[in-house]
């Protein structure tokens, strides 16, 4: 059995359920509003140019550029997640951009569709990001309070409801084995990360080794164009000045 949560713990905890649980269906609530799920395929059709222009810009990805053009059925919201539908939602309609663009927190007065989901967006960015399985009560209480907020906006007063008792609630057994997965998951992205920098030390190593073997390719091409160039001339000009004042020297005896 798990030992009890601390305080700090058990923000972390809440924070993820309400960036993962409930905040997805709110933005998904709102994509749904602004792509009906009936007519999201032949939208997606006809802004097929500017969505192929995303994935050369490697805004979308193969997975994503999978899931909006599937081989067999149809794309549905269902399948999407919150990158994909922001990515949508930014470059197919016309929501207002927060002040500071998309990738940053937006100011307390922006409560419009647009800074909102860029305030989900840069939360999840947060916890994504977070080097400890614990926050602070002072950050989690911003943090609920901007993020709540915005999912009520998104997605009506039943999300509110569903945010202020998660905010409450007494996390049980499986809440709490959420942290343990959690603790798994972040050991399991140090381990990652580090063979990530193994193989980078790795590939400078053998760009390295490649730079000095075209170095060594470039001169040995240069010492072959100047053999070949002294092979053309069976007796190169300098031996063969030398046999010429040999040779008259030889007369004048």
């Amino acid at each position: 059995m798990m030992a009890p949560l601390l305080e700090e713990e058990e923000n972390y905890v809440r924070l993820a359920l309400l960036l993962k649980g409930v905040s997805p269906r709110a933005v998904r609530s709102y994509f749904d509003r602004e792509f009906p799920p009936t007519y999201l395929p032949s939208t997606l059709n006809t802004n097929y140019n500017t969505l192929c222009d995303l994935k050369l810009k490697r805004v979308l990805n193969q997975a994503q550029w999978n899931l909006l053009f599937p081989r067999n059925g149809v794309p549905v919201s269902t399948t999407f997640d919150v990158t994909l539908m922001i990515c949508l939602i930014r470059n197919l309609t016309s929501v207002t951009q927060p002040i500071n663009g998309f990738d940053s927190l937006p100011l307390p007065v922006e409560t419009t569709p647009g800074p909102d989901l860029a305030r989900i967006k840069w939360y999840r960015n947060i916890l994504a990001h977070h080097d400890s399985n614990k926050m602070a009560t002072g950050d989690f209480n911003t943090a609920w309070s901007n993020i709540s907020d915005a999912v009520s906006r998104l997605g009506g007063q039943p999300m509110n409801q569903e945010c202020q008792e998660l905010k409450v609630k007494i996390l049980d057994q499986s809440n709490q084995e959420i942290m343990l997965e959690i603790k798994q998951s972040q050991e399991k992205i140090k381990e990652l990360s580090q063979t990530v920098d193994i193989l980078g030390t790795e590939h400078t190593e053998v760009t390295e080794n490649l730079r000095k073997l075209q170095v060594s390719h470039i001169t040995l091409q240069t010492e072959h164009t100047e053999v070949t160039e002294l092979l053309k001339d069976p007796i190169p000009w300098n031996i063969r000045g030398m046999l010429y004042s040999y040779r008259k020297g030889c007369r004048v005896i």
